[in-house]
């Protein structure tokens, strides 16, 4: 199979989401971790994804295309205040094993200087941790809280402000991460996540039924504050994951414990040129 690397364009979004979103989906299946159904709602708010840090990093977005033009490949990075992330990156099972995965990961990391700082989020792929290893990134184990929240282990629901305060959080990911990310953040917004904060000490990104996908303080009692907050609002049936928490966020485990979360080893958190893993600090997939 001929499969060539390109720049990704606006007509490419849906097709290099979707190829992202099979191959993470077989991934977990793969490794034994629980996996959400994709809905049309879902889908939109990924291709909505794809679209900002295209509008904002063209130059970190690139697609594996073969010879009858389809896509089946993606990688997308992005530069905050000089912090290399990487975004997506996939390949359709048909296309894996020829090289595509490295010259991808390759296009992308040459938007930023190669011995600057760079984030990465990494899946359970073993073939995925190896590429990031030798791209000069030191990996930091993590694990993933999975289940339905038992809201009586929670005691009662710290005070928390339900108002975005993009000030704060600037300052927050700043001290906490080196860099800020205040468009990724308004992206957020924009797509119906709310931002509770405890005022001037943390924030967090949650999604409906309370799914935490970034929680960021400048101590842990703040921290565990946003963290339990935001599992206390999930409905009793609801399904909810707290991510990528490496060995620097023990305040992060005792609370999906006691919320009643299970354990399952998940893809480590990368970094080069920093301290990292950050903490306090939970990550998100889509933006670091």
């Amino acid at each position: 199979m001929t499969l060539e690397v390109r720049l990704l364009t606006d007509a490419d979004v849906e097709a290099a989401e979707d190829v992202f979103a099979d191959a993470f989906v077989a991934m977990r299946i793969e490794y034994g971790l629980p996996t959400v159904p994709r809905t049309a709602d879902s889908c939109a708010s990924g291709h909505r994804r794809v679209r900002h840090l295209l509008a904002t990093d063209p130059d970190g977005a690139w697609v594996g295309v073969d010879s009858g033009g389809r896509v089946v490949g993606l990688a997308q990075a992005f530069v905050r205040d000089g912090l290399w992330v990487l975004s997506l990156f996939g390949v359709h099972p048909d296309a894996q094993g020829q090289g595509l995965a490295k010259r991808l990961l390759d296009a992308s990391l040459a938007c930023a200087p190669a011995d600057g700082p760079g984030l990465i989020v990494s899946s359970r792929d073993p073939r995925a941790m190896r590429r990031y290893t030798l791209a000069g990134f030191a990996l930091h184990p993590a694990v993933t809280g999975w289940g339905t929240v038992h809201r009586s282990g929670l005691g009662t629901a710290p005070d928390v402000v339900a108002h975005a305060d993009l000030d704060l959080a600037e300052h927050v990911d700043r001290s906490v991460r080196g860099a800020g990310r205040v468009p990724d953040l308004e992206h957020f917004l924009a797509d119906g996540r709310r931002m509770p904060v405890v005022p001037g000490r943390g924030y967090a990104i949650v999604r409906d039924a309370g799914q935490p996908e970034i929680v960021a303080a400048l101590d842990a009692e703040a921290a565990v504050q946003l963290l339990t907050s935001a599992l206390a609002d999930a409905p009793p049936d609801a399904t909810v994951e707290v991510k990528w928490m490496t060995a620097a966020q023990q305040w992060a485990v005792r609370v999906s414990l006691a919320a009643g979360l299970e354990l399952h080893p998940v893809g480590p958190v990368m970094v080069r040129a920093m301290a990292g893993p950050f903490s306090p600090y939970l990550p998100s997939g889509a933006f670091g």
